[in-house]
C-alpha cells in the first residue's frame, strides 16, 4: 500500500484510518492533488476545507490558516493521525456543515458521493461568501455527474470545468450569486403516522431503505430489554421503533456521520436517547446492552467495503451482555455470518427475502 505522497517537492506519510488490508487503496486522491497544485501559485492565507477525508489538505496546507468541516468522527481521528504522523500540531478548526461560517475566502472540496451534502456544503459556503469567493471542487472523471454543475449553478454564476489530468479534474465555481432562495435542506420521511426528518446527505434520502423496512418489520423487542444499542444508527428509525415497542427501554445510537447523529436528535427527541457520534465501540462500557440493533454499512464513499462493519461486529460482542441479542440486517451476498461465527457461539437466520437477511447472535461466555 502506497503510504508516501510528494506535493509541491514535499513528502508526506499518509495513512488511511480506519486501517484497510486492500493494497490498491490510498489516503488520498489524484482529485485532491489536483486541486492542491490549482492553489499553488494563489495568494492565498485562509482555506475552508470540505471532505479531506484523511488530511492530505490539512497536512499540505497546514502553514495556512484552515478551518475544516468535518463529517465524520473517523475522519477527525485519520486528520489527525496523519498531522501527527508528519509531526505537525494536531490542532484543527473544526466546523459541522451545519455550523455557520465566517467569511470564505477560498473553499476547497472534495466533491462527495451524496449530491445532497455536495449542496449542502455549497449552501453553507455562500452563507459566508462574497464576491471575491472561489470554491474548487475536486472529482474523479468516472464518478462525474452533470448534476454537479446543476447544483453548482444555483449558488454560483460562474462555473468552469478543467481539463482532465491522471482521471481527475475540477469544477471552479466562482461569482456567488446576489440571490438565492435558501433551502431547509432536509428530507422528510413518513412512518407509522411519524414524521421523520434527516438533513441531506444522511443514507436513503427521502424514504426508508428497504434493507431497514425488512428489518422493521420483522423486529420484536422483548420487555426484559431495556439498554439497547442502535450501531450506525442513520436516521434514527430502528432505535425509534424499538422504543416505540418498549418505552422502558433507553436506547443509544452511534453513528460515524454527524448529520446522523443530528437528524435522530430531532426524531427521538422525547426518547430515552443518548447519541454518539464515534464509528467505533471502544468507548462503551463492556457488557452493558440487552439488545444491540444494527443495518451496517458497507460502502465508504464510492468503495464498497465491509471491513468497517467487521470491526463493528468485534465491538458489538465486547459490550453486549451475557445471553445478550445482536440483531442486525444485511444483503445476503455478504455472507456476514461467516463472520459473525467466529464471535459469537450462536448465529441463525431468523428471516431472509431475495435480498435481505436478518441474522440474530447471542452471547454465551
Amino acid at each position: 500500500m502506497d503510504t508516501t505522497v510528494k506535493i509541491n517537492s514535499k513528502t508526506y506519510q499518509l495513512q488511511r484510518y480506519p486501517k484497510t488490508f486492500d493494497k490498491s487503496l490510498r489516503a488520498w486522491s489524484n482529485a485532491e492533488l489536483l486541486v492542491l497544485d490549482y492553489i499553488t501559485d494563489k495568494n492565498v492565507e485562509s482555506l475552508h476545507l470540505f471532505n479531506d477525508r484523511f488530511g492530505v489538505w490539512n497536512c499540505a496546507l497546514q502553514h495556512k490558516k484552515i478551518t475544516t468541516v468535518w463529517t465524520y468522527a473517523s475522519q477527525q481521528k485519520a486528520i489527525r493521525q496523519n498531522l501527527k504522523l508528519n509531526n505537525f500540531s494536531t490542532e484543527v478548526d473544526f466546523k459541522t456543515p451545519i455550523d455557520d461560517l465566517q467569511y470564505v475566502e477560498v473553499a476547497l472540496i472534495k466533491i462527495p458521493k451524496s449530491l445532497e451534502l455536495f449542496e449542502l456544503f455549497l449552501q453553507q459556503i455562500h452563507k459566508a461568501s462574497h464576491k471575491e469567493t472561489v470554491v474548487v471542487c475536486g472529482f474523479m472523471t468516472k464518478y462525474f455527474s452533470p448534476s454537479y454543475i446543476k447544483v453548482a449553478e444555483q449558488y454560483f454564476e460562474e462555473v468552469t470545468q478543467s481539463k482532465a489530468w491522471k482521471k481527475a479534474r475540477l469544477l471552479i465555481l466562482k461569482a456567488p450569486k446576489k440571490e438565492v432562495q435558501k433551502k431547509k435542506l432536509v428530507n422528510t420521511i413518513q412512518w407509522k403516522g411519524k414524521v421523520l426528518q434527516q438533513y441531506y446527505g444522511v443514507f436513503s434520502s427521502g424514504s426508508i431503505d428497504i434493507g431497514t423496512q425488512f428489518f422493521l418489520e420483522n423486529l420484536e423487542v422483548k420487555t426484559e430489554e431495556l439498554k439497547v444499542l442502535d450501531v450506525a444508527s442513520g436516521n434514527g428509525i430502528i432505535a425509534y421503533e424499538v422504543a416505540n415497542q418498549n418505552p422502558q427501554a433507553a436506547v443509544t445510537l452511534l453513528d460515524d456521520f454527524n448529520l446522523a447523529i443530528e437528524s435522530s436528535k430531532i426524531n427521538l427527541e422525547g426518547k430515552k436517547a443518548e447519541f454518539l457520534c464515534d464509528d467505533t465501540l471502544e468507548n462503551i462500557k463492556e457488557n452493558s446492552f440487552d439488545l444491540i440493533v444494527s443495518n451496517p454499512p458497507f460502502h465508504f464513499e464510492h468503495e464498497n467495503n465491509i471491513e468497517v462493519a467487521l470491526n463493528l461486529f468485534k465491538g458489538v460482542e465486547n459490550c453486549l451482555k451475557n445471553e445478550g441479542r445482536f440483531l442486525l440486517v444485511a444483503n445476503s451476498h455478504l455472507n456476514y455470518s461467516t463472520h459473525l461465527t467466529t464471535l459469537f457461539t450462536s448465529v441463525s437466520v431468523l428471516q431472509q427475502n431475495k435480498k435481505f437477511q436478518i441474522i440474530e447472535c447471542i452471547k454465551k461466555r
